[in-house]
């Protein structure tokens, strides 16, 4: 295959784009603090980040892939860092009950996942298998968690409660890692980057359609709490 001469380059561009990706959190979470709360900001990005990367960095284990562990070494770092800012500055009891029950479910399903993985006795491919569908799912719950907002964009016709620096960043990520997938012959990593792909394009496209100022006469009250 002509890409498999390029793997090391695409493995390395993808590396470091990836953890670029994760750096745009800072943005949000500089205007959760800005603002003192979180406002109409999800917090589902993030608790979807940490699932989705620690499960890849479990799954990048077993492959011995040192490109995919040090990415999502790196992102499963800075989205705990994420999460705890949103926690911090979540003070209003919906968004908070919401983001808890959230960060539950998360634990106890990472908690099984190294559970099976470390202390169960099935076959080493059997293992990376299972644990690669699980990947599957984190990708796309990362990919899709900016959609939680979709009704609230059409409603206000505006895309300023989607993060533009997230959504792009991952558009371009998952076209990369989409790509390293196919080198590698890994279906686990090329479909759900795919999909990741297309869901983030879609995305990308609502800020053409909507411009990012609301046009309804949504006031700052609105997001206070």
């Amino acid at each position: 295959m002509a890409l498999q001469d390029y793997k090391d380059i695409i493995a390395t561009v993808a590396t470091i784009v990836t953890i670029i990706q994760f750096l745009s959190g800072i943005d949000i979470c500089r205007k959760i603090i800005k603002q003192g709360s979180t406002g109409d900001i999800s917090g589902f990005p993030f608790v979807g980040g940490v699932f989705s990367t620690s499960t890849w960095l479990t799954y990048s284990l077993l492959l011995w892939d040192a490109s995919m562990s040090i990415t999502n070494a790196v992102g499963l770092t800075l989205q705990v860092i994420y999460l705890c800012t949103y926690v911090r500055y979540c003070i209003a009891s919906g968004p908070w009950r919401t983001v808890r029950r959230q960060m539950l479910v998360t634990t106890l399903v990472v908690a099984a996942i190294q559970y099976y993985v470390f202390l169960s006795d099935d076959e080493n491919e059997t293992i990376k298998t299972r644990i690669g569908l699980m990947c599957c799912l984190g990708s796309i719950i990362f990919c899709a968690s900016p959609l939680v907002s979709l009704a609230e964009v059409f409603r206000t016709r505006s895309t300023d409660m989607l993060p533009f620096p997230l959504i792009f960043a991952t558009f371009l990520v998952s076209g990369l890692w989409w790509l390293y997938g196919i080198i590698i012959q890994n279906s686990f990593v090329k479909y759900p980057n795919l999909i990741g792909f297309g869901l983030s394009g879609f995305q990308l496209f609502l800020f053409i359609v909507y411009p990012n100022k609301r046009k309804d006469n949504v006031t700052g009250e609105s997001r206070a709490v």
